[in-house]
């Protein structure tokens, strides 16, 4: 049963600025709980110039991994395309109106495009903590990624389209049924709102839900471990800039290291070789 509305419902609309300086930031929000930033980024070069056609234009043939389908609830496998084969089958599929399921997430695009750095800037947000991984997500409109939180405080931001979020609190982490399942830094529900099974989560409508839809230009901060369902409403491009501290970089990473060398769920987990 789908109750992706009936959870819109109970949702509350995410706290809302159009101007925010970085001390108060730091002080009511960074870490502590969401906010949109409406227009933040709606004079950056990305905002102003990215789309279907300007990554075309690119013309990088270099492989990048896609998804299908909701990879969190689904336990899909990433699969190998050429960057611009992957973005030219999203441009045909607008322009014809068709259905496509892949799309491409957490690319680390300034490793492709180096030169494309000075088209965003998060320095509002960088000062505050002390490693950054920039990461893109580029896919067609219907595209979901099912309720997980990270370890990472995101700062995450719309550059075309629209794109839908529902966030909880980790103070409901009881009702949202984490997975005992190991992804790399982050984890991940068992609850997928557009197949729910009430008898198997009873608690899940309980939670309190918050509510935010982002427009080109809009930037939203996702503290860590807040929950978060993310459903793109049109073809889609979105940059995201996760902060960490030193500790929670070594952490991750040497979690990663037990992980990947058998000693840490080696056969329960969402890694894109099993």
């Amino acid at each position: 049963m789908n109750i992706l509305n009936e959870v819109l419902e109970l949702s509350q609309p995410v706290d809302e600025v159009t101007s925010l300086d970085s001390k108060t930031f730091k002080n009511k929000y960074f870490n502590k709980k969401p906010v949109l930033i409406k227009g933040m980024a709606e004079n950056w070069g990305a905002t102003k110039t990215w789309d279907l056609d300007f990554f075309l234009k690119l013309k990088n043939e270099k492989e990048v991994d896609l998804l299908s389908g909701n990879f969190i609830q689904d336990d899909n496998r990433y699969k190998k395309s050429s960057f611009q084969s992957f973005i030219q089958k999203l441009k045909d599929a607008e322009e014809k109106q068709e259905d496509i399921k892949d799309y491409l997430t957490t690319m680390d695009i300034f490793k492709y495009f180096p030169d494309l750095k000075n088209d965003i800037d998060f320095s509002f947000f960088e000062k505050h903590v002390d490693i950054n991984d920039v990461t893109a997500w580029i896919g067609p409109k219907g595209t979901v990624s099912g309720f997980h939180n990270d370890t990472g405080k995101n700062m995450y931001a719309q550059i075309k389209g629209k794109k839908m979020f529902i966030i909880v609190s980790p103070k409901d982490n009881k009702k949202m049924y984490a997975s005992s399942k190991y992804i790399n830094g982050g984890e991940a529900s068992e609850v997928d709102i557009n197949n729910f099974n009430a008898e198997k989560f009873p608690n899940f409508k309980k939670a309190r839900f918050i509510k935010v839809i982002l427009e080109p230009g809009d930037v939203l901060h996702v503290p860590s471990k807040w929950w978060h369902y993310v459903q793109s409403l049109d073809t889609s491009i979105s940059i995201s800039d996760f902060g960490f501290s030193n500790f929670e970089m070594f952490k991750i990473r040497a979690v990663d290291y037990l992980h990947r060398r058998g000693y840490y769920k080696s056969k329960n987990c969402f890694c894109c070789d099993k």
